[in-house]
Protein backbone atom coordinates (compact mmCIF):
# COMPACT_ATOMS: atom_id res chain seq x y z
CA UNK A 1 0.00 0.00 0.00
CA UNK A 2 2.98 2.26 1.05
CA UNK A 3 4.58 1.99 -2.21
CA UNK A 4 1.04 2.60 -4.25
CA UNK A 5 0.59 5.94 -2.44
CA UNK A 6 4.63 6.88 -2.84
CA UNK A 7 3.67 6.00 -6.68
CA UNK A 8 0.69 8.45 -6.84
CA UNK A 9 2.74 11.12 -5.58
CA UNK A 10 5.51 10.68 -8.00
CA UNK A 11 3.05 10.47 -10.84
CA UNK A 12 2.30 14.28 -9.59
CA UNK A 13 5.88 15.50 -10.06
CA UNK A 14 5.20 17.19 -13.13
CA UNK A 15 1.19 18.17 -13.31
CA UNK A 16 0.22 22.05 -13.69
CA UNK A 17 -3.19 21.39 -12.44
CA UNK A 18 -1.69 20.79 -8.56
CA UNK A 19 0.03 24.85 -8.30
CA UNK A 20 -3.89 25.54 -10.34
CA UNK A 21 -5.65 23.49 -7.29
CA UNK A 22 -3.47 25.53 -4.87
CA UNK A 23 -4.70 28.60 -6.23
CA UNK A 24 -8.48 28.19 -6.08
CA UNK A 25 -7.59 26.83 -2.37
CA UNK A 26 -6.44 29.72 -2.04
CA UNK A 27 -8.83 31.78 -3.33
CA UNK A 28 -11.45 32.39 -0.49
CA UNK A 29 -8.64 34.73 1.18
CA UNK A 30 -9.07 37.04 -1.35
CA UNK A 31 -12.67 36.86 -1.82
CA UNK A 32 -13.01 36.50 1.88
CA UNK A 33 -10.45 39.62 2.51
CA UNK A 34 -12.44 41.52 0.01
CA UNK A 35 -16.00 41.12 1.17
CA UNK A 36 -14.43 41.97 5.26
CA UNK A 37 -12.70 44.98 3.43
CA UNK A 38 -15.46 45.93 1.70
CA UNK A 39 -17.95 45.91 4.89
CA UNK A 40 -15.17 47.51 6.99
CA UNK A 41 -14.89 45.01 9.05
CA UNK A 42 -11.39 43.93 8.72
CA UNK A 43 -10.04 45.03 12.89
CA UNK A 44 -12.50 42.31 13.73
CA UNK A 45 -11.24 38.41 13.60
CA UNK A 46 -14.56 36.88 14.49
CA UNK A 47 -15.48 38.74 11.20
CA UNK A 48 -12.95 38.09 9.06
CA UNK A 49 -13.19 34.60 10.12
CA UNK A 50 -17.13 34.74 9.20
CA UNK A 51 -16.37 35.69 5.85
CA UNK A 52 -13.27 33.58 4.91
CA UNK A 53 -15.03 30.33 6.33
CA UNK A 54 -18.26 31.34 4.04
CA UNK A 55 -16.29 31.25 0.74
CA UNK A 56 -14.20 28.24 1.95
CA UNK A 57 -17.21 25.97 2.43
CA UNK A 58 -18.33 26.87 -1.11
CA UNK A 59 -14.85 26.67 -3.20
CA UNK A 60 -12.89 24.13 -1.37
CA UNK A 61 -15.48 21.33 -2.50
CA UNK A 62 -15.03 22.30 -6.17
CA UNK A 63 -11.17 22.11 -5.07
CA UNK A 64 -11.40 18.10 -4.26
CA UNK A 65 -13.35 17.15 -6.80
CA UNK A 66 -11.24 18.56 -9.30
CA UNK A 67 -8.25 17.06 -7.24
CA UNK A 68 -9.71 13.11 -6.63
CA UNK A 69 -11.06 13.12 -10.10
CA UNK A 70 -7.67 14.39 -11.92
CA UNK A 71 -6.15 11.45 -10.42
CA UNK A 72 -8.43 8.90 -11.77
CA UNK A 73 -8.26 10.56 -14.85
CA UNK A 74 -4.83 10.71 -15.73
CA UNK A 75 -5.26 7.15 -15.71
CA UNK A 76 -7.66 7.29 -18.67
CA UNK A 77 -6.31 10.37 -20.26
CA UNK A 78 -2.72 8.52 -20.47
CA UNK A 79 -4.01 5.21 -21.10
CA UNK A 80 -2.21 3.96 -18.03
CA UNK A 81 -5.18 2.30 -16.84
CA UNK A 82 -4.70 -1.15 -18.05
CA UNK A 83 -1.30 -1.35 -16.62
CA UNK A 84 -2.54 0.48 -13.40
CA UNK A 85 -4.94 -2.27 -12.51
CA UNK A 86 -2.62 -5.02 -13.47
CA UNK A 87 0.26 -4.37 -11.15
CA UNK A 88 -1.18 -7.54 -8.82
CA UNK A 89 -2.39 -5.19 -5.78
CA UNK A 90 -6.66 -5.57 -5.22
CA UNK A 91 -8.81 -3.37 -6.13
CA UNK A 92 -9.68 -1.81 -2.45
CA UNK A 93 -5.98 -1.18 -2.07
CA UNK A 94 -5.70 0.70 -5.86
CA UNK A 95 -8.90 2.84 -5.15
CA UNK A 96 -7.67 3.60 -1.51
CA UNK A 97 -4.57 4.71 -3.04
CA UNK A 98 -6.33 7.16 -5.20
CA UNK A 99 -7.99 8.52 -2.42
CA UNK A 100 -5.68 8.55 0.42
CA UNK A 101 -3.39 10.85 -1.79
CA UNK A 102 -6.26 12.87 -2.55
CA UNK A 103 -7.17 13.52 0.86
CA UNK A 104 -3.65 14.19 2.03
CA UNK A 105 -3.18 16.74 -0.56
CA UNK A 106 -6.84 18.00 0.21
CA UNK A 107 -5.85 18.37 4.38
CA UNK A 108 -2.27 20.07 3.30
CA UNK A 109 -4.58 22.96 0.96
CA UNK A 110 -6.71 23.41 3.82
CA UNK A 111 -3.57 23.66 6.70
CA UNK A 112 -2.03 26.24 4.00
CA UNK A 113 -5.42 28.01 3.33
CA UNK A 114 -5.46 28.26 7.57
CA UNK A 115 -1.70 30.11 7.59
CA UNK A 116 -2.59 32.17 4.82
CA UNK A 117 -5.64 33.32 6.75
CA UNK A 118 -3.40 34.23 9.87
CA UNK A 119 -1.25 36.43 7.09
CA UNK A 120 -4.03 37.99 6.25
CA UNK A 121 -4.89 38.91 9.37
CA UNK A 122 -1.30 40.12 10.56
CA UNK A 123 -1.50 42.15 7.41
CA UNK A 124 -4.82 43.90 7.65
CA UNK A 125 -4.79 44.08 11.69
CA UNK A 126 -0.70 44.03 12.83
CA UNK A 127 -0.23 41.12 15.18
CA UNK A 128 -0.98 42.97 18.11
CA UNK A 129 -4.11 44.40 17.28
CA UNK A 130 -6.52 41.58 16.87
CA UNK A 131 -9.88 41.49 18.46
CA UNK A 132 -10.24 38.59 20.25
CA UNK A 133 -6.44 38.18 19.96
CA UNK A 134 -4.02 34.87 19.82
CA UNK A 135 -6.68 32.40 21.69
CA UNK A 136 -9.51 32.98 19.46
CA UNK A 137 -7.24 32.41 16.13
CA UNK A 138 -6.06 28.98 18.08
CA UNK A 139 -9.76 28.22 18.83
CA UNK A 140 -11.21 29.12 15.30
CA UNK A 141 -8.51 26.70 13.80
CA UNK A 142 -9.67 23.34 16.19
CA UNK A 143 -13.45 24.19 14.14
CA UNK A 144 -11.83 24.81 11.07
CA UNK A 145 -9.92 21.88 11.31
CA UNK A 146 -12.88 19.93 11.93
CA UNK A 147 -14.99 21.29 9.40
CA UNK A 148 -12.07 20.84 6.63
CA UNK A 149 -11.63 16.85 7.40
CA UNK A 150 -15.41 16.41 7.34
CA UNK A 151 -15.95 18.36 3.96
CA UNK A 152 -12.40 16.36 2.69
CA UNK A 153 -13.56 13.04 3.30
CA UNK A 154 -17.00 12.91 1.92
CA UNK A 155 -16.42 15.14 -1.13
CA UNK A 156 -13.07 12.90 -1.46
CA UNK A 157 -15.65 9.43 -1.93
CA UNK A 158 -18.60 11.43 -3.77
CA UNK A 159 -16.04 12.87 -6.70
CA UNK A 160 -14.55 9.42 -6.68
CA UNK A 161 -17.53 8.44 -7.44
CA UNK A 162 -18.40 10.93 -10.69
CA UNK A 163 -15.63 10.33 -11.88
CA UNK A 164 -15.14 6.57 -12.37
CA UNK A 165 -18.68 6.78 -13.96
CA UNK A 166 -17.98 9.80 -15.96
CA UNK A 167 -14.28 9.07 -17.01
CA UNK A 168 -14.74 12.68 -17.71
CA UNK A 169 -12.76 15.43 -16.12
CA UNK A 170 -15.03 18.41 -17.38
CA UNK A 171 -18.13 16.48 -16.10
CA UNK A 172 -15.90 15.83 -12.60
CA UNK A 173 -14.92 19.67 -12.40
CA UNK A 174 -18.77 21.14 -13.08
CA UNK A 175 -20.55 18.35 -10.88
CA UNK A 176 -17.81 19.71 -8.28
CA UNK A 177 -18.61 23.46 -8.84
CA UNK A 178 -22.95 22.56 -8.68
CA UNK A 179 -21.94 20.67 -5.24
CA UNK A 180 -19.94 23.11 -3.67
CA UNK A 181 -22.63 26.23 -4.47
CA UNK A 182 -25.76 23.36 -3.54
CA UNK A 183 -23.23 22.66 -0.23
CA UNK A 184 -24.05 25.37 1.14
CA UNK A 185 -27.91 25.94 0.42
CA UNK A 186 -28.99 24.38 3.99
CA UNK A 187 -26.18 25.96 6.12
CA UNK A 188 -28.62 28.27 7.97
CA UNK A 189 -31.48 25.45 8.57
CA UNK A 190 -31.98 24.02 11.68
CA UNK A 191 -32.11 20.05 10.19
CA UNK A 192 -29.42 20.95 8.13
CA UNK A 193 -27.51 19.07 10.21
CA UNK A 194 -28.34 15.53 8.12
CA UNK A 195 -26.35 17.12 5.40
CA UNK A 196 -22.35 16.68 6.21
CA UNK A 197 -20.70 19.80 5.02
CA UNK A 198 -23.55 22.32 6.15
CA UNK A 199 -23.46 20.48 9.65
CA UNK A 200 -19.50 21.05 9.36
CA UNK A 201 -19.74 24.25 9.03
CA UNK A 202 -21.92 24.74 11.81
CA UNK A 203 -19.80 23.04 14.07
CA UNK A 204 -16.64 25.33 12.56
CA UNK A 205 -18.52 28.69 13.35
CA UNK A 206 -19.62 27.08 17.21
CA UNK A 207 -16.44 28.37 17.76
CA UNK A 208 -16.28 31.44 17.08
CA UNK A 209 -19.72 31.97 18.54
CA UNK A 210 -21.81 29.52 19.95
CA UNK A 211 -24.98 31.38 18.60
CA UNK A 212 -24.52 30.31 15.81
CA UNK A 213 -24.92 26.58 16.48
CA UNK A 214 -28.13 24.12 16.33
CA UNK A 215 -31.11 25.60 18.77
CA UNK A 216 -31.11 21.89 19.63
CA UNK A 217 -27.52 21.31 20.02
CA UNK A 218 -27.84 17.63 21.43
CA UNK A 219 -29.86 16.24 19.46
CA UNK A 220 -28.43 17.77 16.32
CA UNK A 221 -24.69 16.84 17.01
CA UNK A 222 -25.55 13.42 17.70
CA UNK A 223 -27.75 13.45 14.52
CA UNK A 224 -24.69 15.21 12.26
CA UNK A 225 -22.13 12.69 13.62
CA UNK A 226 -24.42 10.10 12.73
CA UNK A 227 -25.00 11.77 9.29
CA UNK A 228 -21.61 12.00 8.50
CA UNK A 229 -19.96 8.10 9.05
CA UNK A 230 -23.09 6.72 7.17
CA UNK A 231 -22.76 9.38 4.25
CA UNK A 232 -18.81 8.28 4.61
CA UNK A 233 -19.29 4.92 4.94
CA UNK A 234 -21.62 4.51 1.78
CA UNK A 235 -19.99 6.71 -0.31
CA UNK A 236 -16.74 4.74 0.42
CA UNK A 237 -17.92 1.44 -0.82
CA UNK A 238 -20.08 2.49 -2.95
CA UNK A 239 -16.95 4.86 -5.03
CA UNK A 240 -15.18 1.30 -4.12
CA UNK A 241 -18.35 -0.89 -6.22
CA UNK A 242 -17.89 1.63 -9.03
CA UNK A 243 -14.19 1.39 -9.25
CA UNK A 244 -14.26 -2.26 -8.96
CA UNK A 245 -17.37 -2.17 -11.93
CA UNK A 246 -15.41 -0.24 -14.42
CA UNK A 247 -12.25 -2.77 -14.09
CA UNK A 248 -14.32 -6.09 -14.40
CA UNK A 249 -15.75 -4.32 -17.70
CA UNK A 250 -12.02 -3.12 -19.11
CA UNK A 251 -10.56 -6.93 -18.58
Amino acid sequence: MGMLIKNEFYKLKREWFMAFLLMLSLLPILTGGSGAVFNNSTKSLADLFFFMNNQFSMFFPMVIFILIGSLFYQEYKNKTYINWITYGFSKKKLFLSKVAVSTVISIGFAVILFVAFGLLVAILNGTGRLTGGVSLFLNLAIGFGIEACVIVLITTCLGAIVINLSRNIIVTSVVGVIYGFASCLFIGSEKGFVIPGSFAYRVSMSFLDKATYYDAPVPATIGGCISFVLCFEVMFLVGLLVFSHKKKIEN
